[in-house]
């Protein structure tokens, strides 16, 4: 049972599950129910101290609503929470829990390292292949972000330049730079949309708009149903969980770098002759500087 924006609503579908639960479950259920911003940042063993059971009752009752563990559970959770809850509240809340928490610091280590195989067991090569082609179909690219995500649609329209391609940031926030990025943009190229949780209101009318336009898109963001994906020709998701703020952005950088490594196996001429062109702009430049400098000196 999912959300408008995606994720699954999980108040609702504890409640229409309510009648089938056992009395324990009952008893997580409404725990849950009432505190659902704490439990999303608690541990399976805090949130069955907290609900007077035991740990594994909890993963019963996770499983009896068809998640595959406590961890799925939270994150969905997670996601709902987030819809509703600004970045500073949720800052505030997971801060709180996690001052109860002795083993944090071990705890944040390990959601960051969970958070990245995630997410390259989500990036099969399947997908990381259609998203490489589109990008060595275009043309030109220009990359979208907002807030967070901006840096890492800097980060790979950077990457992107490095091996050989035109791409361009485009600021999301500057309305004449997006028109003039969607004006202008010619058959073959391509927009990548980041976005995470909760979701630019900008950057899902510019998807939307790309969509209804024909313009080729792709984009990066954390689930599959998320409200980018479903105009995007090819989509990789990142998790963006972390234990105290509103999204971690380590998975989704070291996916960009994946990106910009595949592109550039995937056609070294292109890496070879742009840099080869920069090279000799480069010592052009440099050689034309100093002449005309010594020029300069000698006229003073």
């Amino acid at each position: 049972m999912e959300n408008k924006n995606g994720g699954c609503d999980i108040p609702t579908l504890i409640k229409s599950q309510y009648d089938h639960l056992s009395r324990t479950h009952r008893r997580i259920g409404d725990y849950v129910l009432n505190h659902a911003d704490a439990v999303c940042f608690q541990s399976l063993k805090q949130t069955a101290a907290a609900a007077g059971t035991t740990e594994a009752t909890v993963l019963k009752f996770c499983g009896q609503l068809g998640f595959t563990g406590f961890l799925h559970f939270k994150r969905e959770l997670q996601g709902y929470v987030k819809q509703r809850m600004s970045p500073n509240e949720t800052f505030s809340a997971s801060l709180h829990a996690a001052r109860q928490e002795p083993e944090i610091r071990r705890r944040i280590i390990e959601t960051e390292k969970q958070s990245l195989d995630l997410t390259y067991s989500a990036a099969t090569p399947e997908r990381l292949d259609a998203f490489v082609s589109a990008l060595c179909r275009a043309g030109r690219v220009f990359v979208v972000g907002h807030h967070i995500s901006e840096l890492i649609a800097r980060s790979l329209a950077l990457k992107l330049q490095r091996v050989g391609m035109e791409s361009c940031l485009v600021d999301i926030n500057n309305y004449y730079d997006v028109e003039r990025a969607v004006v202008f943009a010619r058959e073959g190229d391509l927009f990548v949309l980041i976005s995470f949780p909760t979701y630019s209101p900008k950057v899902r009318s510019l998807a939307e708009y790309l969509g209804s336009a024909g313009i080729a898109m792709a984009c990066i963001t954390d689930r599959y149903s998320s409200p980018i994906a479903a105009h995007a020709s090819a989509v990789l998701v990142c998790n963006s969980d972390h234990e105290l703020f509103y999204n971690s952005v380590t998975a989704a950088v070291s996916l960009a770098s994946m990106v910009g490594a595949a592109l550039a196996l995937a056609e070294p001429e292109r890496v070879e002759a742009c840099q080869k062109r920069k090279d000799d702009f480069y010592r052009a430049y440099r050689e034309g500087a100093a002449r005309y400098r010594t020029e300069q000196d000698d006229m003073l």
